[in-house]
């Protein structure tokens, strides 16, 4: 017997000798990939004389990264390419550059750009404009420009595009997917109870097409957006605003009459400098700079220059940026109350914090979770810590319920922000049941006991005080932005609703106090807090993190694979589909409101299907 089992053991200690050198080895490459990481983040680059800045931006503009720090290493790891670009960076490498000798010139880049709102592309455009009225040329190259790309174009002393190209105006617009014809076919009723006019959020569920309010609150605001874009691209090129409107009301047939040379009307109608390859792009730019050219990426360049924080004070950036849902444990992408209040919780406490600014980018969503990020805010005020709000592309229902507790309150032109109302959605599948010969019977110990399931039609008696209670909500909103805005009820009322205004019409309505971005909400932090310029730093805070130290391996690990120790499957599924990309759209928004209707829910929160 011990002369059979002698083998075995001898390949017994074989494998497990393989399967120890495997595994040192993999965890060796590990190290060895993480040291190469570090090197290269510790090395600091160097601007050569007479460069030329290389702009190329990947990927959608973000106000804040929506993956944690040690995703973004992961995939720098596994050479994954980014798909978003930090705008606070790109404007910040832009600007500099425009004033540093070594600089010569710009080339943008943009055949991997995948653009973003209006707003977000506004803010780079100005930088762009900074660079160009510094003396400095910019040369600006795509295959085809799509409208948000030839906004950035557009301000570009020379603009290139490939023979068989083109430039995609066209307007803009807020179509999306109405679901009640087929609601009605599968046998699912959705009770909808709101308060305000024009909160249309419960539209797509209870109707087949845009209603009359919907169509006045949204043609308000898409037409500021189109005056904005068309006064920009106009400027930018030396036209007439309205030969922009021309173009792209006209595009078709002059398509048509150009024989389908889309490159050749672009250069006839004044949008393009040149046609030609990337070839013929490169060879220009080189003549441009001089005999040996160098370069140097935006992202290298801002690492190069960025100067060292200053300060023992500061002002914290805090990210309000993606749909609000109650919880404890973060999502990629979305505003988690528990997590957040955390966050601005420990400014609280901090003594090194003296002012706190918002940036807001969210379209609402639940208002509790709203209404717990409003109180962490109000402390902070309470605790003598001024706090500004700066909006980006939206700021809308329960995201303005938050900024309305705010000092001081910065938006946009095109800011899409307001809409304050409130409604809730009740779900019957009784119909559907029925269908598939599924019946529904049982007791209860009160007359209203398991109503509000979503397998029989809603109680009539407990539909009433589901209205009842949305109705008490919207009064309450009026009210808290009445307080913070110092205004009557009467006058937040009239200009509430549920309607979305655009910037410039909100702050005709007092429902913010200045036109500005980021800028100007940092030097009104600073002046509220009685800080000296060059006395305090500036702390842009990352969204909360499920594994914020390299310790936590297992909150990684969770984050990674898209799960958490306390996630249900909806959480779960959220997380996958931000790591496939799938991070923004209707689809994850709806998925995200249902997570937090449980049995039901009220929420304060935009529709709004943001054009880019």
């Amino acid at each position: 017997m011990s002369k059979v089992m002698a083998p075995l053991r001898w390949l017994d200690r074989v494998l497990h000798g393989l399967r120890r050198i495997t595994l040192n080895l993999i965890t060796l490459g590990i190290l060895v990939a993480i040291a190469l990481a570090l090197f290269k983040a510790t090395q600091h680059p160097t601007v050569p004389d007479q460069a030329v800045l290389v702009v190329a931006p990947q990927g959608h503009l973000v106000y804040s990264y929506s993956e944690g720090k040690w995703q973004r290493a992961a995939g720098a790891l596994l050479d994954r390419p980014p798909n978003e670009v930090l705008i606070r960076q790109l404007t910040a490498a832009i600007d500099r550059a425009a004033t540093d000798p070594r600089i010569k010139l710009m080339t943008l880049n943009l055949r991997q750009f995948q653009g973003g709102s209006l707003t977000q592309l506004e803010v780079v455009a100005r930088a762009l404009t900074r660079f160009r009225k510094a003396g400095k040329p910019i040369y600006a190259y795509a295959d085809s420009y799509s409208q948000g790309d030839y906004l950035l174009a557009a301000q570009a002393n020379h603009v290139y595009l490939n023979p068989l190209g083109a430039v995609l105006i066209d307007g803009y617009s807020d179509y999306q997917p109405y679901f009640k014809t087929l609601l009605d076919r599968l046998g699912v009723a959705m009770y909808a109870f709101r308060e305000g006019k024009y909160k249309s959020a419960v539209e797509p569920f209870t109707r087949s097409d845009m209603s009359a309010d919907a169509r006045e609150e949204n043609s308000a605001w898409l037409q500021t957006w189109w005056s904005s874009y068309t006064a920009n691209v106009a400027a930018g090129r030396k036209l007439k605003a309205a030969q922009i409107r021309a173009y792209a009301e006209q595009l078709p047939m002059l398509t048509q009459t150009a024989g389908g040379d889309t490159a050749r009307l672009a250069q006839e109608q004044g949008l393009i400098d040149q046609i030609g390859t990337w070839h013929t792009f490169a060879k220009a730019v080189a003549t441009a700079a001089g005999r040996s050219p160098h370069s140097i990426d935006y992202r290298a360049y801002d690492a190069a220059t960025a100067k060292p924080p200053e300060g023992s004070a500061a002002i914290a950036v805090v990210p309000i940026d993606g749909m609000i849902v109650g919880g404890a444990t973060p999502i990629p992408g979305a505003v988690v109350s528990g997590p957040t209040v955390a966050q601005l919780d420990h400014l609280l406490h901090d003594p090194t914090v003296h002012a706190v600014v918002l940036q807001v980018d969210s379209p609402g969503g639940s208002v509790d979770a709203s209404e717990d990020i409003r109180a962490a805010v109000l402390r902070l005020r309470a605790a003598g810590k001024p706090v500004v709000v700066s909006m980006g592309t939206l700021a809308a229902s329960g995201a303005y319920m938050i900024s309305s507790a705010a000092q001081t309150l910065y938006a946009h032109r095109t800011t899409i922000t307001a809409d304050i109302g409130v409604f809730a959605l009740v779900p019957n599948f009784s119909g559907a049941f029925g269908k598939l010969g599924i019946a529904v019977s049982g007791i209860g110990t009160t007359p209203t006991a398991g109503t509000a399931s979503p397998m029989m039609p809603l109680n009539p008696a407990l539909g009433a005080a589901l209205q009842s209670h949305v109705s008490y909500l919207y009064r309450r909103f009026v009210d808290q932005v009445a307080q913070g805005r110092k205004l009557s009820f009467a006058q937040v009322d009239a200009a509430a609703q549920g309607r979305a205004w655009s910037g410039e019409a909100a702050l005709r309505l007092k429902l913010v106090d200045h036109l500005g971005g980021m800028p100007e909400a940092l030097a009104d932090a600073a002046r509220l807090a009685h800080l000296k310029p060059g006395s305090y730093r500036i702390d842009y805070l990352p969204r909360p993190d499920p594994g914020d130290s390299l310790g936590d391996l297992g909150g990684h690990l969770a984050l990674f694979l898209g799960t958490s120790a306390n996630s249900d499957p909806l959480t779960a599924n959220l997380a996958i589909a931000n790591l496939l990309g799938m991070h923004t759209g209707e689809l994850r928004n709806a998925m995200l409101l249902l997570r937090s209707a449980r049995p039901y829910g009220y929420f304060a929160y935009a529709p709004v299907v943001v054009p880019r």
